[in-house]
């Protein structure tokens, strides 16, 4: 995967951190839900006042058609 997109652009340094730790293929090196959950993206979002709608709503539709393909 790549991160240099434009829709990547305004994504902060924490958040890409944890994207790229969610996303690792060996599952020995991927990010434990538990802490992913003690990220501090995750702690940083969830203390904030204000979630941007269209990006919740967006998220929440991507992760709605998100489909993973079998490994042969």
């Amino acid at each position: 995967y790549s991160m240099d997109e434009p829709e990547w652009a305004d994504v902060s340094a924490e958040a890409r951190d944890l994207v790229r730790q969610l996303l690792q293929f060996d599952p020995s090196r991927r990010i434990s839900a538990l802490d992913a959950y003690n990220h501090v993206w995750i702690k940083k979002m969830a203390s904030s006042d204000r979630v941007n709608k269209d990006v919740a709503i967006k998220t929440l539709q991507n992760l709605q058609n998100f489909r993973v393909s079998p490994r042969p």
